[in-house]
């Protein structure tokens, strides 16, 4: 991995970022809520492309923009993690719980939907 593979990393990251500042934009009755959104969209994007880049010869530079770049950064485990600790701090366990099980269960079945629905626009 040379110099190239961290520069597209670092620029999927900037785009990916980018657009994850702009989810709350979009969904401003449910600030909080955003982080999730953008976790369980970027597993299923992560899983689609997953599929896809499967039927590529070498897919390191693809991989390294969508998947480490763009999916890594607007993909938010930090702000899952602080949002959550922030509900149970302020006493809103049911909610913390709840919350946090949308991102950990539901990244995992986006990722799995995903990769199912690489199956029918993958190249392979």
């Amino acid at each position: 991995m040379g110099f190239q593979y961290f520069l597209f990393v670092a620029l999927g990251g900037g785009l990916g970022s980018i657009l994850r500042a702009f989810i709350p934009f979009f969904l401003p009755n449910l600030t909080i809520w955003s982080t999730a959104v953008a976790n369980l969209l970027g597993a299923l994007l992560i899983g689609i492309l997953i599929k896809i880049f499967n039927g590529f010869t070498d897919p390191i530079f693809l991989k390294a923009f969508w998947i480490v770049g763009f999916c890594g950064g607007f993909t938010t485990f930090s702000t899952f993690g602080m949002d959550f600790v922030d509900m149970i701090n302020s006493g809103n366990w049911l909610k913390g719980w709840v919350y946090a099980g949308i991102n950990f269960l539901g990244t995992i079945t986006f990722i799995f939907i995903g990769y199912r629905i690489g199956d029918f626009i993958s190249p392979s």
